[in-house]
């Protein structure tokens, strides 16, 4: 990809880049949608690609604070495990980048706690 170039560290998102937690995401998210009243199939498609508590402040719902919802959610998030798969064709290159570079690291907006969690639902390939 970059011949005779040496980097010394790789960044990656983890969800969405190494694995793909969709199905569990939007589970949540679809009982929290339900339990404000809102409509889950003009909702669902706000919820990614930004933080949670951005998510829940462009609502301006009453009497919700964002910063209280969000970490629900996140909680939420975290427990629900079912679904999370990796996305092996990126786990590879990841894992060739750390090899070449000897160190990488995930970004992520969910929580230590979340990832935590998440990492050992899912099996990524040597």
């Amino acid at each position: 990809m970059f011949p005779g170039r040496k980097f010394a560290a790789f960044l990656f998102d983890m969800d969405g880049t190494v694995l793909n937690s969709i199905a569990a995401a939007e589970r949540v998210w679809t009982t929290w949608a339900h339990r404000h009243g809102l409509d889950v199939a003009s909702f669902l498609p706000t919820i990614h690609g930004r933080r949670a508590r951005e998510t829940i402040a462009a609502l301006k719902l009453p009497g919700v604070d964002p910063i209280v919802e969000a970490d629900a959610l996140l909680k939420a998030e975290a427990a629900d495990l079912e679904g999370i798969v990796p996305i092996r064709a990126r786990w590879r290159f990841s894992n060739r980048c750390r090899r070449n570079a000897g160190r990488s690291s995930h970004r992520r907006r969910a929580s230590s706690r979340c990832c935590a969690l998440r990492r050992p639902a899912f099996r990524f390939p040597p």
